[in-house]
Parts: C-alpha cells; sequence; structure tokens
C-alpha cells in the first residue's frame, strides 16, 4: 500500500470522508463516510498525521470526474447544422449574437467539408425526402456545401469561402419556411408566394442588416443571387452581377434541382449539370460542379456492367470512375454485405445512372457505406 500524505484543503468540515484515513503505518483512523465535525477535530487529526492509500484516492478521484462527452459522428454535425440554421434564422431580425453565431455555423461547415467531402456530398444528394418541412433549411445548408467545393476548386481566397458560405445560409432568411411549405405541398406556387419569392433576395439581406451584419459583399451578394448576366433575372433585372452572387446563384439552381418536391421528383444529378453547362455556355463556374461532383457524385444509385447495382460512395480519380458499394447481386436482389467495385475495372464499369429505388436506398444509410468510424469524427 502506498501512503499519500493529507493536507488540510483535502477534508471538509461536516462532509463525510470519500476514502479512509490511515495514520503513517496503514493503521485505518477513519472509515470512509466519517464526518470531522469540528475544527478542533481536524487539528488533532492533522497533528498526528492524516494519510491515505494513492490507488484509493485515485479510484475515487476517477469516479467523481466528468465524464467525457462522446464525439458526435459527421453524419450528426451535419443534421446539427440545419438545426442551428433553423433556430438562428427564426429569431431574426432579433436573434441574440447573430454575427457571431452565424459566423461560427459558416465555419462548420467548411470544417466538416475538408473532413470529408465524399459524405458531404452524399448526404447532399440523397437527402431524406419525407423531410420537406425542413427544407428551406437544408437547401441553404447543401447549397453552402457545393459553394464551398466550387470555390475550392476555383481557388478563391479563404476571406471569400467564407463569405459565399455566409450567404449561402443566410441568401433565403426570409421565405426559409415558406419554401419548406413549398416543398411539401402538393399544388403549384400560389400568386402570393410567387411575390413573396421575388422580394426576398431584398427582404432577407434587410434582415440580415437588422441582424447587425455590415458587410456590403455578402448583402450584395444576397440581393443579387437571383439576377442573372442576361437581364433576366430578379428583383431588379441587373447584368451587373457581382462573382460572389454569381457562384451563389449557381450553386443554389443545382441543388434546387437535384432536391425532391412533393409536386415534383428531384432532377438527376447528370441532367442537373448538363442544363447548368448548356446556360452557363460552359463557364468556369458550372466546369466547377461537374469537377467537384464527378459524372457519379457520392450517392448517386448506378448500374454496373455485372449487373449489380451500387450506391457512389467516393469520387475517383476519373470523373466516371468512382469507388462504387454494390447494393444488389447480380439478378437484382438486395444484399445484407457491402462490395467495394472498382469501377475502373471493365467488369464493374458503370453503365449509367439507375432509377431511385426508396425501398433499396432505405437500407443504405451513409454509416453502412462509410462505417461508424465516423462516428467520432474528431470536432474542432
Amino acid at each position: 500500500m502506498q501512503l499519500l500524505k493529507l493536507v488540510e484543503s483535502e477534508i471538509q468540515i461536516d462532509v463525510p470522508l470519500p476514502w479512509n484515513v490511515r495514520n503513517h503505518d496503514c493503521t485505518l483512523l477513519l472509515a470512509r463516510g466519517h464526518v470531522v465535525s469540528s475544527e478542533a477535530q481536524m487539528q488533532a487529526l492533522l497533528e498526528r498525521g492524516m494519510y491515505v492509500d494513492l490507488e484509493e484516492k485515485q479510484a475515487v478521484e476517477a469516479l467523481s470526474a466528468p465524464k467525457p462527452v462522446p464525439a458526435k459522428s459527421i453524419y450528426v454535425r451535419w443534421a446539427d447544422a440545419i438545426d442551428t440554421l433553423e433556430t438562428l434564422v427564426h429569431d431574426l431580425p432579433h436573434a441574440p449574437d447573430f454575427p457571431a453565431k452565424i459566423d461560427a455555423l459558416a465555419q462548420e461547415l467548411i470544417t466538416l467539408t475538408d473532413l470529408d467531402a465524399d459524405i458531404a456530398i452524399f448526404m447532399a444528394v440523397r437527402q431524406d425526402q419525407a423531410r420537406h418541412l425542413r427544407y428551406g433549411y437544408s437547401h441553404s445548408v447543401y447549397t453552402a456545401l457545393l459553394a464551398i467545393l466550387m470555390t475550392q476548386r476555383m481557388e478563391w481566397t479563404a476571406a471569400n469561402i467564407r463569405l459565399v458560405t455566409l450567404a449561402a445560409l443566410t441568401m433565403n432568411a426570409s421565405i426559409a419556411d415558406l419554401q419548406s411549405q413549398m416543398a411539401s405541398q402538393d399544388y403549384p406556387v400560389l400568386d402570393r408566394q410567387r411575390a413573396q419569392l421575388r422580394a426576398h433576395p431584398f427582404d432577407s439581406a434587410a434582415l440580415l442588416a437588422q441582424a447587425g451584419i455590415t458587410d456590403t459583399l455578402w448583402l450584395e451578394a444576397v440581393r443579387q443571387h437571383h439576377e442573372q448576366a442576361n437581364g433576366k433575372g430578379y428583383p431588379t433585372g441587373t447584368t451587373q452581377i457581382k462573382e460572389l452572387a454569381q457562384m451563389l446563384r449557381m450553386a443554389d439552381v443545382f441543388m434546387a434541382r437535384i432536391s425532391p418536391r412533393v409536386i415534383r421528383p428531384p432532377m438527376s444529378v447528370q441532367d442537373a449539370a448538363r442544363q447548368m453547362f448548356r446556360d452557363d455556355k460552359g463557364g468556369a463556374m458550372s466546369s466547377a460542379i461537374i469537377k467537384v461532383l464527378g459524372i457519379y457524385p457520392p450517392g448517386n444509385l448506378v448500374k454496373l456492367a455485372s449487373g449489380e447495382l451500387g450506391v457512389v460512395m467516393r469520387r475517383g480519380a476519373e470523373a466516371r470512375t468512382p469507388l462504387v458499394a454494390a447494393v444488389t447481386d447480380t439478378q437484382g436482389r438486395s444484399v445484407t454485405t457491402t462490395l467495394h467495385r472498382n469501377t475502373a475495372e471493365p467488369a464493374f464499369a458503370i453503365t449509367g445512372p439507375a432509377a431511385d429505388d426508396k425501398n433499396l436506398l432505405a437500407r443504405v444509410p451513409p454509416e453502412r457505406l462509410y462505417g461508424y468510424a465516423q462516428m467520432g469524427a474528431q470536432q474542432t
């Protein structure tokens, strides 16, 4: 037994002892739970000498130490980002400390994107179609994700990547709930809804200004994110559009096209990319979308030359050769084990996208593909 001498500060009057107190030869003086009831008793013990078994003391301290909070998984952190945005936007323009909190959220998205961009893309492509009521917030988060990837590809400065992320998160601040309602309604846009949509770039910027946002580039990007170079955009029809707003519009439109609505299915990633490339006349921004996502991005259900169906897990060295997880056998039957397929090999080459099978995809959550190692992804 290794003894450690106790000092006065380690014993409290009228508080039960957390361990056994001994003298120098290990003889028990006071049992655990005994209460030192007076200053005189304390002084007498100190004069005699009080000791504790070091191992017992360490065990008690370990039990009383606060339990470490388990690190959140990367999947939960993406979901939390949507929740955080909803809370912040709901409280506008009176959200306390809004500039600091929205900046922290933007930095969290940049961090999560850098942590594993493939998982981030998977979650954006495989949006939960049952959660239309959250669309107004999830759309902004996933638009921010795509904008981050595009601007990183185009080697924008860190400051401008941060700005486009902030603008993406807040571009629809005045209509987030309306967007959620429209995603879940089974009838066309109403006239009053269309009027709110056309006014929202200026309305959202006004809310941000009232909440303490003073960055003119950020506010101007929000005001201009639906303007087009041909003058056919809104709300003003200007043709003098800042680069930040152009980037925001490209990411916004692409994510809207591949997102599900009750009234219509999502456009395929391939069709949306082709349409963006055509509309942009092969410009740098539409090219960046294709380069960062690949032809078949993570989350895409594809057909393989082997006859299997697979879900794209990770982008490959070439746009057409991602890593795929087979989720059926060659006869189209669902499998319980996930086999990785290198689509650069002719036997497993992708022959084209597959029609989404909701029942099949429901059995392929990201945890199954990427594993539970991501459950403890380090937080920064």
